[in-house]
């Protein structure tokens, strides 16, 4: 009789479950918060995504995959993913086409307030589609590498 190779879980431990359970809203809230105040302070969507995409893979290893694969489908992530792309292609080609002027055109988005969160005119939604790109990005390269499969 061969035994079984047994494989270790983080799911069977009570003392995981509970500390991943407290700390993964403040990994996400601050996540947020850094993917928000980027165009201010250190951050932006690159690390602010990267710490949202390391919270969730922290869920995922706690509570197990298939756990977080309900939760995080992948059709929610290919919906953030493309709207996130689009909206970034869509902004770029308008900061584009409006910020030179001599074609004429000018821009109606403000550069606003110099240390407003709502400033930088499109550097703050910009940060946040990227943040949502790294995001989906790390979750599903995590999911695939671990399953072998995103769904």
């Amino acid at each position: 009789n061969v035994k079984e190779k047994e494989s270790f879980t983080f799911s069977n431990d009570p003392i995981v479950c509970t500390i991943v359970k407290i700390i993964t809203p403040i990994i996400i809230v601050f996540g947020v918060y850094v993917l928000f105040n980027g165009h201010i302070s250190p951050g932006g969507g690159f690390s602010g995504g990267s710490v949202l995409g390391a919270g969730f893979i922290l869920f995922a290893m706690a509570y197990g995959e298939d756990k977080a694969a309900k939760i995080i489908t992948p059709k929610i992530i290919r919906v953030i993913t493309i709207c996130s792309l689009s909206f970034y292609c869509l902004a770029k080609s308008y900061s584009f086409f409006t910020g030179n002027v001599f074609n004429g055109i000018h821009s109606i988005i403000t550069p606003g307030t110099p240390g407003d969160i709502v400033s930088g005119g499109l550097i703050l939604p910009l940060n946040i589609a990227v943040g949502l790109v790294v995001c989906c990005t790390m979750y599903s390269f995590y999911m695939v590498f671990k399953r072998g499969r995103l769904d």
